[in-house]
């Protein structure tokens, strides 16, 4: 009936569990079945602790008067199986001083409100036809709060930070949240070009690269902050051939042309170096040789050394809630995810792009009179239904390179009947609107184009607080601010988290800045192709005495190699990184020089080498790496410095080139003691770190 990472669902049949009884019985005295029974830990009812949905640990179990209810009961055989169930509910509450305040039937999804008292929720939680009890999910921010505002309605803040360049639609300079914040809006179209009148894309795009926090600041009733700056190239124009008039590419040129233009000028014009592109095509990537336009993207990132932010593309659902596959997306998450039709879309497999895909900000539709059993599709801080996953490029059935990174970009809603709709504004994204059709100034959004533009602004933030950082160190930096949201952690198979949440939600905070709990070190430099680097890694004795609780040691690697679309071998070189303790770096360069770049093996097969997740294999095709390594107990017995290593191999077809004598990339190391009390770890850090030694230790 239904299946989690831990748990399969089912139904006992008519004969109250004889079959089954019978047969564990059989495979108790005759081993017969094992195929399946040696599969099985244990077998559990489905009992009230099972039922119980979000908000009802915090009304407790027992209260005075009455609460408000959701209750959700099990997908019926037809009509009138889920009306007898309903009439099962309505049983129990009448005889509990509870009553039903909302209704909606239908045998796939059957839904009630009711106000019951402490014995009535008790009385649901042990009956066997309710699947989930639950308060009723509350959106993000209520759409009355931003409806209908009005620029005398609020006030805007400007806070500095670095210029991000979009190539987008051209976005309305003159709405009063983007006026002063947009620089300039160019077109290097021939000054004949026929232009569509521009659309609302470029100006929801630039509404989240300049207001990071603005649904918090709606909610909040606060000024409304603005960051930065945008400058935009426009390359795209309503599609006035397509149903709903959505974005295409400019027809003057071919696609790669018309950003690779963009991103030159912008670059060479006015020094941008942080740029956001929110295209993805209709199709999924399918392993084949990558898009010119994918290709683009990656040799510009390497030679002008710039951070291009790139969305995972959208799925298409239908009205019914089906996705591409044929999977519903209330009944079937997260299976759909992991087909071959929810793969990402080009240029989303950009290997030295940052890919983003989008969680929900909001898990409940707008609250209107009158309209019950809606639902949204997922959860707050949930993959959003639309949003496609990883991988991206290689052959490692688990690898986990694409996404990088997730941010909020909205969600799907399904009605009572069974009807999507696209832009709830209840669950959707809150943007700045272009403002023609409805002269509202914010609007409802949905898709990875507003997760992305979110992570520019992050990786500009990086580059306001380190100018002269390179891309590489800006990606690194990025990466190891990430986090998963609570969501991500029920997927234990690491590939599949990384594939759908990639390293997780960046911090500009996390991102900038360390704390006497948190310290995050850097290098950002070169190395040889065909060599390994050492970094010694100082390694204070209050970390490894520890304070009680979980300690990290997260690092994140970024490298920028030549790209080839007609090779086998995309990526001209690949790197991985390792960190040791107790052993000395002599011993360590030594074990490094007997290394065959071709053939590797393990090099110290004890406890010397740290455990890091994910495993090596997992970044065998990924240009941005994050690795953790997780302890509680105490290590402090161990040196004051342990060794990161870092491993560059050039593949053949790069091995004879020239140019690619060096292999450019930066380290962002972090130390992470959130129960550090006692002890300033930055302070003790700052005094510790120098220019890090680095040994050649491979020609």
């Amino acid at each position: 009936m239904g299946e989690t990472q831990n748990y399969t669902y089912f139904v006992l049949s008519d004969d109250q569990g004889d079959a089954l009884a019978q047969a564990i019985e059989r495979y108790r005295r005759t081993g017969d079945l094992r195929s399946f029974f040696d599969l099985i830990d244990d077998i559990e009812p489905y009992g009230p602790e099972d039922r119980r949905g979000p908000g009802l640990d915090e009304i407790g179990q027992s209260f005075t008067g009455r609460q408000v209810v959701d209750i959700g009961l099990w997908v019926a055989s037809d009509w009138d199986e889920a009306n007898a169930r309903v009439h099962v509910v309505e049983t129990i509450l009448e005889r509990t001083q509870s009553s039903i305040l909302l209704r909606s039937v239908t045998a796939r999804r059957t839904y009630l409100r009711a106000e019951v008292t402490a014995i009535g929720l008790g009385d649901l939680l042990d009956t066997s036809v309710v699947e989930f009890v639950r308060t009723p999910p509350v959106p993000f921010i209520d759409f009355r709060e931003w409806w209908n505002l009005g620029e005398e309605d609020l006030r805007r803040v400007d806070e500095p930070g670095a210029v991000v360049g979009i190539m987008d639609d051209a976005p309305a300079t003159a709405h009063p949240l983007l006026d002063g914040c947009i620089l300039s809006v160019d077109s290097l179209a021939p000054s004949e070009y026929p232009w569509q009148q521009p659309g609302s894309h470029g100006t929801e795009v630039a509404g989240r690269v300049l207001y990071p926090k603005l649904a918090e600041e709606l909610r909040d009733l606060a000024p409304i902050t603005a960051v930065g700056t945008v400058r935009a190239v426009r390359i795209l124009e309503p599609d006035p051939n397509r149903q709903g008039n959505p974005p295409r590419f400019a027809t003057y040129a071919v696609p790669h042309e018309l950003v690779a233009d963009a991103i030159r000028h912008l670059h060479r014009e006015y020094r941008v170096r942080i740029f956001n592109l929110s295209v993805g095509y209709a199709e999924p990537f399918n392993d084949m040789h990558l898009d010119p336009l994918t290709e683009t993207i990656d040799e510009l990132v390497r030679e002008l050394d710039i951070v291009i932010v790139v969305p995972t593309g959208n799925v298409d659902i239908d009205l019914n809630g089906y996705t591409t596959s044929g999977h519903h997306i209330l009944d079937d998450k997260p299976e759909f995810f992991y087909t071959p039709q929810h793969r990402l879309s080009e240029p989303g497999p950009a290997a030295l792009a940052l890919t983003v895909g989008s969680i929900a900000q909001s898990g409940a539709p707008a609250e209107i009179p009158n309209r019950f059993g809606w639902r949204a599709a997922a959860e707050a801080y949930e993959a959003s239904p639309f949003s496609r996953s990883g991988p991206g490029l290689g052959t490692n059935n688990k690898r986990g390179n694409k996404p990088d990174l997730i941010h909020f970009g909205g969600n799907t809603v399904i009605t009572d009947t069974g009807q999507v709709v696209s832009n709830d504004p209840g669950a959707s994204v809150v943007t700045t609107s272009s403002r023609r059709a409805d002269g509202r100034m914010f609007g409802a959004v949905n898709g990875t184009s507003f997760a992305a533009p979110a992570v520019a602004r992050v990786a500009a933030d990086v580059k306001h607080a380190y100018p002269d950082a390179s891309a590489n160190l800006i990606r690194a930096l990025v990466a190891s601010s990430a986090d998963h949201p609570s969501p991500a952690e029920t997927l234990t198979e690491p590939h599949k988290r990384l594939r759908l949440y990639g390293f997780g939600t960046p911090s500009s905070n996390r991102a900038t800045d360390s704390d006497n709990r948190r310290v995050t070190m850097t290098y950002d430099g070169e190395m040889s192709t065909d060599t390994v680097q050492i970094h010694p890694l100082p390694m204070p004795e209050v970390f490894r005495r520890g304070s009680g609780g979980e300690r990290r040691i997260t690092v994140a690697l970024a490298f920028d190699p030549p790209v080839r679309r007609q090779r086998r071998e995309y990526l001209a070189g690949a790197m991985t990184i390792d960190i040791y303790r107790n052993i000395d770096p002599n011993e360590l360069a030594e074990m490094l020089v007997r290394q065959d770049p071709d053939e590797s093996r393990e090099l110290a097969r004890d406890v010397r080498q740290l455990k890091l997740d994910p495993g090596t294999n997992t970044f065998s095709n990924a240009t941005l790496q994050v690795r953790t390594w997780r302890r509680k107990k105490t290590f402090v017995d161990d040196d004051d410095t342990f060794f990161i290593v870092v491993t560059h191999k050039a593949q053949t077809w790069a091995r004879q080139n020239s140019e690619y004598a060096m292999q450019r990339y930066a380290l962002a190391v972090t130390l992470e003691d959130q129960n550090l009390v006692q002890a300033d770890l930055r302070e003790l850090l700052t005094q510790r770190v120098r220019t890090a030694a680095r040994v050649r230790v491979r020609t």
